[in-house]
């Protein structure tokens, strides 16, 4: 599951509705399989958190997408304020694998201090690391737009850490000598002028983006 899952069918369909008769063609894909629609001319738009820069496209950031350090409300860290990193490395750690968008930014967000966590276990699925960190397995680092739901209910919570939460981007993507169509145009616009109100209406959740000290690792 992407964390564009926990939105973006909402976005689809308010664009339907100003937009009657339009029919969409949207798929969930892997990166990689993204970067080969791209460069092979079968989309025409893409919506990611890492542009490529390696190939000849263009890319617009259209709405903010925080990253955070989450637990279980029972956790010893979760009345704490401004949680120091020596600290938190201290805790089991239940993560994405190796190569996944979260694993990216997670990179990006602890730069030279990724070494220094304890990372318990490797998991390939958002949804079921969200269930081990409820059971009190660990903490993990995860978009804040996925787990809404259990912020609401509370069965997760956001951990106070310093530098965080790691304030990311929602880009709009296309090949650059790209002429799209007029229904790829109007949802471009739409996704430019709308597509961060309604997530973040969706989503019900707005870290306060936080000055970094952090030196981040080569991406």
């Amino acid at each position: 599951i992407s964390a564009g899952d926990y939105f973006f069918p909402r976005l689809l369909v308010e664009f339907a509705r100003r937009h009657s008769g339009v029919k969409l063609d949207f798929g969930v894909c892997n990166r990689e399989e993204l970067l080969n629609q791209l460069t092979d001319n079968l989309t025409d738009l893409a919506i990611m958190v890492r542009p490529p820069l390696d190939m000849d496209t263009g890319s617009e950031p259209f709405a903010p997408h925080p990253y955070v350090v989450v637990a279980a409300p029972d956790h010893p860290l979760a009345a704490r304020k401004r949680i120091p990193l020596s600290r938190l490395a201290r805790e089991p750690f239940v993560v994405r694998e190796k190569g996944s968008d979260t694993w990216n930014s997670m990179q990006e967000g602890f730069g030279d201090h990724l070494a220094d966590l304890n990372i318990a276990m490797e998991i390939k699925s958002t949804e079921t690391i969200k269930q081990a960190v409820i059971a009190g397995m660990g903490v993990s680092f995860l978009s804040a737009h996925t787990i809404s739901s259990e912020l609401q209910v509370g069965s997760l919570t956001v951990l106070d850490v310093q530098g965080f939460p790691l304030m990311l981007h929602w880009y709009v993507v296309h090949r650059r000598n790209k002429r799209l169509t007029p229904v790829a145009q109007a949802f471009k616009t739409f996704l430019m002028t709308d597509g961060g109100a309604l997530i973040e209406q969706t989503i019900g959740f707005r870290p306060k983006p936080v000055a970094r000290r952090l030196k981040s690792a080569a991406r």
